[in-house]
């Protein structure tokens, strides 16, 4: 895991153009949430759609889904800043991108019982 959560070579302009463009609806009228707050309402919604399943598999679906919504934002990003000129940024943005498919591969590659329709029926299991 990467130690900074800001791309390597993203300017403090940068990072204001892309709070600029954030959505504005996020939570605009309610107070921010602690850290805390915060991990127990995923986790508690988290818990409750993979309730429904009964299984592990709800976790590896939630899993995957979340990491391609990071990896289509860093896609996003890298064309943005590839578009705007900034080269090394865009780079940034593709290679944490990269990052993202990787983690989704690692996923994907996980067996989670007989209702895992991704990887398949398991049958190359020992």
């Amino acid at each position: 895991m990467s130690s900074s959560s800001i791309p390597d070579g993203i300017s403090f302009a940068d990072l204001q153009a892309l709070a600029e463009e954030a959505p504005t609806s996020v939570n605009a009228d309610k107070k921010s949430m602690t850290q805390e707050e915060a991990c127990k309402l995923v986790a508690d919604s988290i818990e409750e759609l993979t309730d429904k399943f009964d299984t592990i598999f709800g976790y590896k679906l939630a899993a995957m889904y979340c990491i391609n919504m990071i990896k289509m934002h860093h896609d996003e990003a890298a064309i943005s800043r590839m578009e705007a000129g900034d080269h090394d940024s865009a780079l940034c943005w593709a290679r944490d991108a990269g990052k993202c498919q990787s983690s989704w591969s690692d996923i994907q590659e996980i067996h989670c019982g007989p209702e895992d329709f991704i990887l398949g029926d398991g049958s190359d299991e020992d």
